[in-house]
């Protein structure tokens, strides 16, 4: 008898891979720069918290890179939003550009050179010219100038979420009344088989139409013929079929748990799908996908009610568990800075709700927006929060100054670094104050020694 066992190699879903640094199955997020912050892409299972800025524009273009990577990757898309029209969204998605168009594009990116090898200063020389995990990236590249081909957006396996609820049952004394009328109904025609069922076994005695087998352990078996001399109407009818509405009571009862209703309703369409077998772990099939479940601004005005944070912190628990025992991945944007004026101790708790927390900061409307050192930047990006998901250490990036420009065709992602220009004319302005100053007055270095005089 020999130990060896034939090793089974699952087939991995299409557009994951494994991670070289965690071996964790992770996909991209749509946008290449995102992902190398985030080592590579998100984990499966995981919840990536965005925190909007204060016109809410540049966390949407996040949001649009992350449904268009699960157009390309034929990724299941869940969309749900009240700020923004789902189906509107979903037809402004970005589109793909092709090998020959990257090569292209990061061709024009790359600074040139000068004779001594040196790009923007000497102090940028020694940095590495591409990341390590940017060589495996998984992603594609999106232009933000030009709309996805229709075809394509036909053919992405979609649902959307925008609370078009029209049913008149959010009573829950109607769905109390449902409930007794099914319940009574499914009684009363249990009773009435079992009054058939005597019926005929009282008619087919009479008329002898039996049959009797005896085993030797003393056990008969008595078998009904279903001919013509059983009276018209005597086999037991089917079990009525559930009301009309059977379906949309179950789904309002789930809605009990929160005081606002459209929390219910939301985590209920989710749910739902989520429960597809494709999306089941641990399962190697053919048919086995990746939900890609996308909620923009939620926690807005359009959520307030005098329940917000109790009803905000228990839909994000479940839906947090919801996520971690399928395969699937959710990304969140939120209004954070609406949410610290209706309660400050709120954003501490949502983060904790979450795997990744990042938050924007853009300079429009501000002084930074003019000034010199930032030209170049829309905001700056925050990291809030970095998980560790099954594993022992956090993927942290090189550095934390982050910087993020929206161009014309993308969203890029950078190290945040004083230009050099305004480099050079501070260190000229510090020799010129130097100049400047009268030969009496002592330097530092002269007080130093000084003060070391007896």
């Amino acid at each position: 008898m020999t130990s060896f066992r034939k090793r089974t190699v699952q087939k991995p879903i299409r557009g994951t891979r494994t991670s070289p640094h965690t071996a964790q199955v992770i996909t991209s997020s749509g946008n290449p720069s995102l992902d190398v912050i985030l080592g590579g892409g998100l984990p499966i299972g995981s919840i990536c918290l965005i925190e909007e800025d204060r016109f809410m524009t540049h966390a949407k273009v996040l949001a649009k890179y992350f449904l268009a990577e699960g157009v390309l990757s034929k990724h299941e898309i869940f969309l749900g939003s009240l700020d923004d029209l789902p189906r509107e969204m979903l037809r402004r998605l970005p589109q793909p550009l092709s090998e020959e168009e990257v090569e292209l594009e990061q061709q024009a990116s790359e600074q040139p050179a000068d004779k001594n090898g040196l790009r923007i200063a000497f102090r940028y020389s020694d940095l590495p010219l591409v990341n390590s995990e940017q060589a495996t990236k998984i992603g594609h590249h999106f232009n933000l100038m030009e709309l996805m081909d229709y075809m394509m957006l036909c053919e992405a396996q979609t649902n959307v979420w925008d609370d078009n609820y029209k049913a008149d049952i959010n009573d829950q004394r109607v769905i109390n009344e449902y409930i007794k009328e099914w319940a009574e109904d499914d009684i009363s025609n249990s009773s009435n088989s079992l009054e058939r069922e005597a019926d005929i076994n009282s008619t087919v005695e009479a008329d002898g139409d039996i049959s009797v087998t005896n085993n030797n352990n003393n056990s008969s078996t008595a078998t009904t013929s279903t001919t013509s001399t059983s009276p018209a109407g005597a086999q037991p009818a089917p079990p009525p079929p559930p009301p009309p509405a059977a379906a949309s009571v179950a789904a309002a009862m789930e809605t009990q748990y929160f005081y606002n209703q459209r929390y219910g309703r939301l985590l209920n369409d989710l749910q739902q799908l989520l429960r597809y077998e494709s999306f089941a772990p641990g399962i190697n099939t053919q048919q086995k996908s990746l939900c890609r479940v996308c909620l923009t601004s939620l926690g807005s005005p359009l959520w307030y009610d005098d329940h917000f944070a109790e009803d905000l912190l228990k839909f994000l628990t479940i839906l947090r568990a919801s996520i971690r025992s399928c395969t699937a991945v959710c990304f969140i944007t939120m209004p954070m800075h609406l949410i610290a004026k209706y309660d400050a101790s709120l954003v501490a708790k949502i983060r904790q709700l979450v795997d990744y927390a990042i938050e924007l900061e853009s300079f429009a409307g501000s002084e930074r927006e003019t000034h010199a050192a930032f030209k170049e930047y829309s905001g700056l990006l925050h990291l809030r929060k970095m998980s560790a998901i099954n594993t022992l250490a956090v993927h942290m990036p090189e550095t934390t100054d982050l910087a993020f420009k929206l161009r014309r065709k993308k969203f890029v992602i950078e190290k945040l670094h004083l230009p050099p220009d305004l480099q050079e004319s501070t260190d000229a302005a510090q020799a010129r104050d130097m100049m400047s100053m009268p030969k009496c007055m002592p330097t530092a270095s002269n007080n130093s020694n000084a003060s070391m005089d007896f």
